[in-house]
Formats: structure tokens, sequence, C-alpha cells
């Protein structure tokens, strides 16, 4: 498109056409006194030469015109590079939109804020290109339109893709462009993106407001400014400052002198006798910047009260006047210096409560174990600590309790806690000593506690639980000695009468041969059915003992030597081995010696020909007390453990013509002696039973004979 001619290119025209009209002019008046002829040849020769001249004229004009506007053409061109270079290399986004709001122009800065290539802008329409920014610009864009005044605003808030997801801020200024001819050509808009600083401004006003909140929130108040030369300028405090003084930030601000000093009730308000301290205090830290002090001090409050406050103050360095600049948080410790007094007597009172709650722990019979949720150990009351040996096991795991019973069984009591949360119990034994105890567990988990404890509790049930078996077994035996000793008197007569007429027949009829295995078969099954009632009558016969105190000594060599016939027909040797100077236990001798031949007559029928029976009696001390222990060891087979639970159950045997009720007499009369018997088999072969006889003290005990225990 070419350029208009510039002004003095018309007028170069213009001249040309004035010259030309005066010399046709000249000659029309020359030839106005020709012939006609001679007149049009003139004016026909002077308009060739007119037009060869103009023609001539309006070429070179023509070529200078092009050369003119070949040379503009390279400055538009070269305006426009540098107007492109420009807009590229700058970071505000520009965009030209033509009158439909379809993107002409952009530059680099936008089309990277869009998220898009320039060439994805261009010929389309602001909404087309990025629908959610063509919503917000175009209405300003079409308002810019309308208006010679430029328009800017800071609301514009879009999502790009070149932040997906992330909401961006931009500045816009939109300006209406006019071409030469005043035609409104479209709108050019500036953007520059403010995302950053607007974050920033919200970011500082969010902390502002924490600030204002966080002081205003606070018990303590903050007063600071800066000191020079022993003055303080500059002076400030926090709203809260009448919280604790009663006096309203105001009174200290207002009324003060040059540079902002505090007024003279600032001063006042300190006791006359912290005055000095407190200015030394403050004062130090001019000389030593950068540093903090702390001082406690009273204050005189607006009602005339005196509180006393701790200020805790701290200076920057030096600044090139020489001041520093301080701040200083006063905390109100008034409650806390009259609670000194009595946090002292209640830490007096805890030491005391926890002696008290220590001594009481410790007085519990019962053994105690304080244990965390994790099963570590607490804490332990003397009771347990016996059960331990003396050793502390204080904040080591449960499991250090294997050899120490009855918490080696607790184990399984702690695990079922962790999933009930409640209590439970269960009773353990433990072979070695021959106790039972009623472990009890119980979770703890208080709501103002910071964990759970577990709390368990060891009950030495062994002598109830023998006491509840002596009841059951007395009256048991009880109901079976009526029964029996009714039955023995029914038969004991029948009995007589049958021996009576077996001696009769054999008296008339003992000559004929034929019927002596009769008579031999009849009194082998009286002499049977006697010694049965014999153990019938020893069973049911109530106790009436005679009791002495002695050696029981005597006692076994008097069974062993009425079982000699026995053993002698069953080829089984006794071997005896009591110990000297047995303690003395209290006994009835008589139904005594007969657990000992029971015991013996019972170990030589077990055991085979060629065996011996071993026979002991020794002094011991089992769980704290003394005993006399008494042992028969025989040859045989031993017994079976499925008949352990039932050997001292009346008529329970095993033996071909046993009653079943020697064991079971046997248990009875220890009972009465306070002993324990315990069955079992031996290492080496061959059943083994202990006998437990209490010994008496050096001073004898003429007490009662309490319960047995039997295992």
């Amino acid at each position: 498109m070419l350029t208009p001619s510039p002004p003095h290119h018309r007028l170069r025209i213009l001249a040309v056409a004035a010259a030309c009209a005066v010399i046709m002019g000249l000659a029309g008046a020359w030839s106005g006194s020709q012939s006609p002829g001679v007149r049009v040849a003139v004016l026909a020769v002077s308009a060739f030469a007119l037009a060869a001249v103009g023609a001539a004229a309006a070429l070179r004009e023509l070529a200078r015109s092009e050369r003119e506007c070949a040379r503009l053409l390279q400055q538009a061109d070269d305006a426009r590079a540098l107007r492109d270079a420009v807009m590229d290399i700058t970071p505000v986004g520009f965009a030209f939109y033509d009158r439909d709001l379809r993107y002409v122009h952009v530059n680099a800065a936008l089309a990277a804020m869009n998220g898009l290539p320039v060439k994805a802008h261009l010929g389309r329409h602001v909404a087309e290109v990025l629908p959610a920014l063509g919503t917000a610009l175009a209405p300003r864009l079409a308002r810019a339109l309308e208006s010679d005044a430029p328009l800017q605003d800071l609301s514009l808030q879009v999502e790009t893709p070149a932040a997906p997801g992330e909401t961006r801020f931009w500045f816009g200024s939109y300006s209406r462009v006019r071409g030469s001819g005043g035609a409104v050509l479209g709108v050019i808009a500036s953007l520059s993106e403010v995302t950053e600083r607007m974050r920033a401004e919200a970011s500082l006003q969010e902390h502002e407001g924490r600030l204002d909140v966080l002081t205003r929130s606070l018990p303590d108040y903050l007063w600071g400014g800066k000191l020079r030369d022993g003055v303080l300028r500059d002076f400030y405090c926090t709203p809260v400052v009448e919280r604790t003084t009663g006096y309203p930030a105001s009174a200290f601000t207002t009324g003060g002198g040059p540079e902002g000093t505090p007024s003279p009730l600032w001063a006042e308000m300190i006791h006359p006798e912290d005055r000095t301290r407190y200015r030394e205090c403050i004062e130090s830290l001019a000389l030593a910047p950068s540093t903090e002090v702390e001082i406690e001090h009273r204050i005189i409050c607006a009602d005339g009260r005196v509180r006393w406050v701790r200020s805790r103050a701290a200076a920057s360095g030096l600044d090139d006047r020489g001041g520093v600049h301080l701040g200083c948080v006063v905390t109100d410790v008034t409650d806390r210096r009259l609670a000194d007094d009595l946090r002292q007597r209640l830490n007096d009172s805890f030491r005391r409560s926890a002696t008290e709650w220590r001594r009481t722990f410790d007085a519990v019979s019962s053994p105690l174990l304080v244990l965390s949720a994790e099963g570590i150990i607490h804490r332990l009351n003397d009771a347990a600590r016996v059960l331990f040996r003396e050793a502390d096991p204080s904040g080591q795991p449960l499991s250090v309790t294997a050899g120490a019973p009855p918490w080696s069984s607790a184990g399984p009591l702690v695990e079922e806690l962790h999933a009930t949360h409640g209590s439970t119990s269960r009773q353990v034994h433990d072979p070695e000593s021959h106790r039972t105890w009623e472990l009890s567990a119980a979770w703890v988990d208080e709501k103002a506690s910071e964990d759970a404890r577990i709390i368990l509790v060891a009950t030495e049930v062994t002598r109830l639980l023998e006491l509840q078996a002596h009841v059951r077994r007395s009256e048991t035996m009880a109901a079976m000695g009526a029964i029996v000793a009714g039955v023995a008197h029914e038969v004991r007569n029948p009995l007589f009468s049958i021996s009576a007429v077996v001696d009769a027949v054999e008296a008339t009829y003992g000559a004929q041969p034929e019927l002596k295995p009769y008579l031999d078969v009849l009194r082998g099954e009286v002499r049977r059915l006697t010694h049965l009632t014999q153990e019938l009558f020893e069973y049911g016969r109530p106790t009436r003992g005679e009791w002495t105190d002695g050696a029981v000594g005597a006692v076994v060599a008097d069974a062993l030597s009425a079982c000699m016939l026995t053993s002698d027909k069953a080829a089984v040797k006794l071997a005896r081995e009591v110990a000297e100077a047995l303690p003395p236990v209290r006994m009835d001798a008589r139904r005594l010696f007969h657990v000992f031949r029971n015991v013996v007559e019972n170990a030589v029928q077990h055991s085979p020909q060629g065996t011996t029976v071993h026979v002991t009696a020794e002094a011991v001390e089992e769980a704290g007390r003394p005993w006399v222990r008494c042992t028969v060891h025989d040859g045989g087979p031993g017994f079976r453990s499925e008949d352990l639970p039932h050997v001292f159950e009346p008529f329970f045997s095993k033996r071909r013509g046993g009653t079943g009720l020697g064991l079971s007499i046997v248990q009875r009369i220890l009972e009465e002696h306070q002993g324990r018997i315990r069955l079992s088999n031996h290492p080496q072969g061959g059943a083994e039973v202990t006998i437990l006889l209490p010994a008496l003290s050096p001073a004898g005990d003429t007490g009662t004979t309490p319960q047995s225990q039997v295992s």
C-alpha cells in the first residue's frame, strides 16, 4: 500500500501545472492575431509541448514518489521489527485485538502467561483461545472500545494452562486504538502478573492479623522503643497492658516528652523499692547490645494493688546513632509467687502421702505387682519382693519372672487384658513348692493418666484349697464310713456263723479226703471277707487317737518288722535307712503304724522277686517349715499316669484281691496328723511314696491336730 505524497511533492506538481497554464495563455494570446489555421497549429504544438513537458515532469515525480515510498516502507518495517523486539523482550504481556476482539498481535510474554504458543492466538476470539480468560477479559475489552480513556483493573483472576489448577492474579490496562482517519482499529491490552505480590500482600495481612490476635490473646503485655543516651524514645506498648496494670495503653503514650518518650506514669508505676534496680537492668542493655536480661519486680496498679511481674527484655545491635531497639515481655507472676508456698506445702504433703502410700503398699500381705501396659514392672511390695528372693525386678519386663512363681504364670493374663481391658483371674500351682495361688489381674486406665497400668495380685490359696479338699473328703468319708461300718457289722455275724459251720463240718467229716479242697476254699474266702470287714471297720471308725510326742523311727521299725513275713514270702528284701535324732512329731503311734505297714506291704506286693524295697526317714525343711520325710521306694513298674488321680479313692485297686481301701485309710490317718503324702515314679524305676509329717519345735506343740495336705 502506497503512502500519501509528502506536501513538497504536491507543491512541485502545482508549480508545473501553473507554468503550463501560463504558457498556454501566452500561446493563445499570440495566436489570436493569426489566422485560424495558424492559431490551431500553434495551440496544438503548444499543447503537445506542454503534454510532453508535463509527462516528463510527472514521470520524474512518480519515480521520486516510489523511491520515497520504498524508503518509508523500509522505515515502517524497521519500526515494526523494533516494536516486535521490544514487545518480545518485555516481561509485560501485550496483545492487540481488532474490533471483534480477535487477536491481531500477541507478544511472547503474554503467550507464556497463557501457556499457549503465539500462533494459537492470532485470528481467534479472546473467548475462543481461553474460555475462562475470555469470559473475564471480553467485557473489559468491550468497555475499552467504547472509551477514549484507558481502563485499568486489579481484579483479573484466571487459571491458564501455564499453571493448571492455580488461580493467578493479573493487572490489566486496556486502551482503544484509532487510525489516522480517526477510525477505531481495535484495542490494545497490557497484562502484568501480580500473583506473587497479591500472595505476599495476603500473607502479610494474615501474619499481621495473627500477630494482632496473638498479642491480644496473650496474658503478657509487650512494650518497646529505642534506648539512646539513657532515654527511651519511640515508645509503644500493646493494649493488653490494661489487663495487668489497670491503665490503658494510651495512658503511657500520651502526655510524653519529645521523640515519643513515655509519660512519667511509666516510671512511677514501678514500685519505689524496685525502680533503681529496674532502671539499671534495662540500661545495661545499651552497654551490651544483642543480649537479654530478666528481672522480677513489683508494679503499682491503677487500683493501688501491688503485683509481681517478670520483665524479659532483649536489645538489638547498635544503630548509627549509638542506640539500641528494645523489646520487653512483661508477665504477671503474682499468682506464681503466691503459689510457691502452697506448692511447697503440697510437695511436703505429697511426700508424706507417698511415704504413707508406700508403707501401706508394703504392708499389704498379698504379693502385688504394678505393670505398665507393655508388661514392664514398675513397682512391687515387700510381699512380692520375697517371692523374688529379695531381688528387685523394677524396670524389667515380666519375662524376667520365669523362675519366680506365681508371676511366671502371669503372661497369659497380661495378654488377655490387652484385648479386654477388664479384669481376670486364674489359679496357678507351683509343683516345686506345692503352693497354689489365686492370681488376679486388672487393667487400670484413668482418663487423667498418660498410660495404662496392670495390677497383679497373688493370693495364696493353698491352705484354703486343702481345707476345702479336706471338708469334701471328710464329708465323703463320713458318709461312706457310716455305710461301710453298717455293712461290716451286718457281715461280721454271718461270717462268724460260716466260720463256725466250717469248723463243725471239719470236725465231723474231716476224715473224708474229698471234702478237704472245699473246706480249704471256704476257709480262704472267710479269711478274705474277714480282712475286708476289718478294713471296712478301720475306714469307718471315728477318730479317737491317743496322741503323743515322739520320734517316728520306732514306728517305722515296728512296721518293717510286721512286714518281714510278707517280704520273705515274696522274696523281696527290705532296706531301712533312718536318720538318727529325728525331730519329734505329734502322732497316734497305733494309727501311724498302720500307715507305714500298709505302704510297705503295697510296695512289697508290687515288687518282683529279688528286688529291694528301700525305706528312709530324715529331717527336711519345705516351704519354710520343718518336716520328717519318710520315703518308700519299691522295685515294681511304678504308677500309671492315668491311675494317679484315683489312687486315694475308696475301693480303687489295680491289684488282684485288693480291697482298694489301703491308701484311702492311709490318707485319712495322715489328715489326722496334718501330714502330706506324695505318689510319684522314681527316676531309676519303681514307685515312690513320700510321707511328710510336721516336726515339732523344740518347745513342743501341744495344740490340736489340723488338717492334712495330700499331693
